[in-house]
């Protein structure tokens, strides 16, 4: 019995020592504007793989799947991590004045990103007409680390 125990335990352990809860993910969707912003749901798990929902103006209209580099998650993680985005707002919209105050550009799209770990999730909203370096510096970090440009952005 014990010869078989140790293996299992040995076992066990390693399986806690992943990189990322298989809860783990970062959603991110976009859109839309008065004009040709790109509208569309993206999905990023541990294991670099992503799942995105093209939905207007995006490279590929409809469902898309595929992976990113390695390490495109903890990339977008460490962000997360750094932005301590459990305590940041929910709401960077025009109804929360401490956050977005006036005046504000219109016709801007909106970013909602969230973020869920095996503490929990936490959802953020900004509306992009606000001034709000800190979302801006997240969502183009963001952008860059799940490449943006080659996967969602028109060619």
């Amino acid at each position: 019995m014990r010869a078989f125990l140790i293996p299992l335990s040995l076992f066990a352990l390693a399986a806690c020592a992943t990189t990322g809860n298989s809860s783990d993910r970062i959603e991110i969707s976009e859109g839309p504007c008065f004009g040709a912003c790109p509208i569309y749901e993206l999905v990023v798990t541990p294991d670099d793989h992503y799942e995105l929902d093209g939905q207007r103006f995006t490279r590929i209209n409809g469902f898309s799947e595929g992976d990113l580099p390695r390490g495109s998650f903890v990339q977008m993680r460490d962000l997360l991590d750094r932005a301590d985005f459990f305590r940041l707002p929910e709401n960077y919209t025009f109804s929360n004045p401490d956050v977005c105050p006036g005046p504000e550009l219109s016709d801007m799209p909106s970013i909602t990103i969230t973020y869920t770990t095996r503490r929990g999730s936490h959802t953020v909203t900004w509306y992009q007409g606000c001034r709000a370096p800190n979302m801006r510096d997240l969502r183009d970090g963001l952008r860059d680390a799940f490449g943006y440009e080659d996967i969602v952005r028109p060619g």
